[in-house]
């Protein structure tokens, strides 16, 4: 089973605020949110190691560009 990252363990583990996880949240490449229960979220720990792998992997990409 596939472990579930709740949206303060990954605030924390991006480095970035609550407000700023949920605008993020709001972009089309962050991975989707998964309902836990009505009043509780998580995400897909693998789906969130992938996006960082993709933001790290974008930056360097950027940086040979420039």
């Amino acid at each position: 089973m596939e472990k579930l990252i709740r949206p303060n363990t990954l605030a924390e583990k991006l480095g970035v605020s609550i407000p700023t996880l949920y605008r993020l949240m709001k972009k089309p490449e962050f991975p989707d949110k998964i309902r836990i229960s009505s009043q509780a979220i998580g995400f897909k720990e693998s789906e969130i190691s992938n996006w960082m792998d993709n933001q790290i992997e974008t930056r360097e990409t950027q940086t040979k560009i420039a």
